[in-house]
């Protein structure tokens, strides 16, 4: 056929993109006092974020900046 289905493996890879990008809230959704940073304390209600902290943490500030936490959910998503 001129156009195929997509493969189940394609189907399963796009299902598993999307969940991913669906786990991770956006920042502002995270950092609760609006302090323009995700604490370790706001981001336990992210544990997908919770679990990358120490490595996304550039400058081991233990918090957040949107910078980081955008790196954060960009390793999320692969």
């Amino acid at each position: 056929p001129a156009n195929p289905a997509p493969s189940a493996a394609i189907l399963t890879m796009l299902a598993a993109g999307t969940a991913l990008a669906e786990e991770a809230p956006d920042f502002t959704a995270v950092d609760k006092d609006r302090d323009g940073y995700v604490s370790r304390d706001e981001a336990r209600s992210a544990p997908q974020i919770m679990e990358l902290f120490a490595r996304v943490d550039a400058n081991k500030d233990n918090q957040l900046s949107t910078a980081e936490y955008m790196e954060a959910v960009k390793q999320l998503q692969g």
